[in-house]
């Protein structure tokens, strides 16, 4: 069955602000004084959230300040600031993935979790929820829980006591308070005396335009009639490994120990569903609530747990500890089917290393080796094309091999100068880089012209020599132009490569 819960933190706003005034070293509202948060509305300010000191002299959310002064003239009062209780909101529900991967806020004051075969990990549901508990006191947030089978229960649980989910009152519907009037005004007060009237009847009186006006939606949420999708912060994933620790870790050395065990676990898990991993984040969570996250690629997807931990130990030297990690998650955020390989004696297995290498060279150094693949043109520059090495290259064409080029090509020709015996002859002098040099050989030429379903202005043919100075260096050059062409400019030299 599923298990799903709801945390309502009913003082969220003037918690989350004396936990921000405390955290940059300045002065927090004094204990047992009223204290309320305010924001500008069309009728001047408005109370949006009160302590518990003020709320025991009547005050409550959504006063006029006016009002409010009036009747409690010592209330002390700050600017609202909603952007910043969402940031925190989101904060502690990226800390919450301590207890479940499907977490998602409720704004402005809840978070949802998807719990279900999570339990056991931290001793039952109720050590569970007295540690959720717990940790969020330590942080300065009261915290009322709901557990049930659907969202639309944990919420109501969490918001309204109650024995059983018929006792409820009809509010905890998460409908407006104009239907929950209506109800009232009908003699129905709750959940369970709802149930008792047809759906027919229900539907005809309460279907109003708004999911807040549907009474019968909002009922059908709650029993799990109709389904709520849980919506995370995170996309779900079939494959997680987790482990919260007795006692918080400091020293890499314990990281590590910890990291192998989350590795073999999810290893393990994946091999047996024929995948591997393409994507990874592990995720540590500091006793302080904050969280280091970890992103990890691969060129294939892998499932070799030597191979994890040689790409994932380095990354853990980055992390700042703080006070201690107490636990530790391992996602695999994106998976693919595993290639199964099977090497026997003396086999070569130079091809995963190469891969396995890259895996290590792009998580240590964020960059991947590239390896050429093959284009169809024969313009030198455009014959080949960087691709990701991980990346399977297509079988090449089989095609007359093509006329041998050298070790070293230009990404840019350079300009050069060149003197030749005739104009159309081969080089005698060079001169390039500001240096000349005297050609004792020379082979060529090939000609190369533009390709004609892609000219490009200004493109002419080009005459490719290779040539040899006086102290044995060879070079790539090559003529752009003919001469002696009517309406042409005199053709100009460029070196293209190095020669061995």
């Amino acid at each position: 069955m599923r298990s799903l819960v709801s945390l309502w933190l009913p003082e969220f706003p003037v918690e989350r602000f004396i936990r921000a005034r405390i955290k940059t070293g300045r002065k927090p509202p004094a204990k047992g004084l009223p204290f309320a948060l305010v924001e500008s509305g069309k009728s001047g300010l408005r109370l949006i959230a009160v302590n518990a000191t003020a709320r025991s002299f009547g005050l409550m959310r959504g006063m006029r300040l006016a009002d409010a002064r009036a009747q409690l003239p010592e209330l002390l009062t700050e600017p609202h600031e909603p952007e910043d209780d969402m940031n925190s909101l989101l904060g502690l529900c990226r800390w919450m993935e301590r207890y479940s991967p499907w977490v998602a806020p409720d704004a402005p004051d809840g978070i949802l979790l998807d719990v279900t075969g999570v339990p056991h990990l931290f001793g039952g549901e109720q050590r569970m929820m007295a540690e959720m508990r717990q940790r969020l006191a330590q942080y300065g947030f009261s915290v009322r829980i709901g557990q049930g089978a659907t969202l639309g229960a944990a919420w109501a649980l969490a918001r309204y006591e109650a024995k059983d989910i018929q006792s409820l009152p009809v509010e905890a519907l998460r409908i407006d308070g104009t239907a929950a009037k209506t109800l009232r005004r009908l003699g129905l007060k709750t959940v369970g005396s709802l149930l008792a009237i047809p759906r027919a009847s229900l539907a005809r009186r309460f279907r109003g335009e708004t999911i807040g006006e549907n009474v019968l939606i909002r009922l059908d949420e709650m029993m799990g009639v109709r389904d709520e999708p849980l919506n995370p912060l995170n996309p779900p994933t079939s494959f997680m490994a987790h482990r919260a620790l007795m006692e918080p870790v400091i020293h890499a050395e314990g990281l590590e120990i910890v990291l192998e065990g989350l590795v073999n676990q999810l290893c393990r898990d994946l091999e047996k569903a024929g995948k591997g991993a393409l994507r990874l984040i592990l995720k540590l969570f500091r006793v302080d609530g904050s969280r280091a996250n970890l992103p990890a690629g691969f060129s294939v997807a892998a499932h070799d747990p030597r191979h994890m931990l040689r790409v994932l130990k380095p990354k853990l030297e980055t992390v700042d500890a703080g006070f201690g990690i107490d636990a530790m998650t391992l996602e695999a955020r994106e998976t693919a089917a595993a290639l199964v390989q099977q090497h026997g004696f003396l086999e070569d297995d130079s091809t995963l290393a190469l891969e396995q290498l890259n895996d290590r060279v792009l998580n240590r150094h964020e960059q991947q080796f590239v390896a050429l693949e093959d284009v169809a043109s024969h313009i030198p520059e455009r014959a080949e094309m960087p691709r990701p090495s991980a990346h399977t290259l297509p079988p090449k064409p089989s095609r007359p091999a093509p006329t041998a080029r050298p070790l070293l090509i230009f990404e840019a020709p350079e300009p050069a100068k060149v003197v030749a015996a005739v104009p159309d002859g081969p080089p005698m002098r060079l001169t390039w880089r500001r240096v000349t040099r005297r050609v004792v050989k020379a082979q060529g030429p090939e000609r190369v012209t533009p390709e004609w379903w892609r000219l490009t202005a200004g493109e002419r043919p080009r005459d490719y020599y290779v040539i040899e100075d006086e102290h044995g260096r060879r070079y790539w050059l090559y003529r752009e132009g003919l001469y002696g062409e009517p309406g042409e400019e005199q053709p100009k030299w460029y070196v293209h490569g190095l020669s061995a």
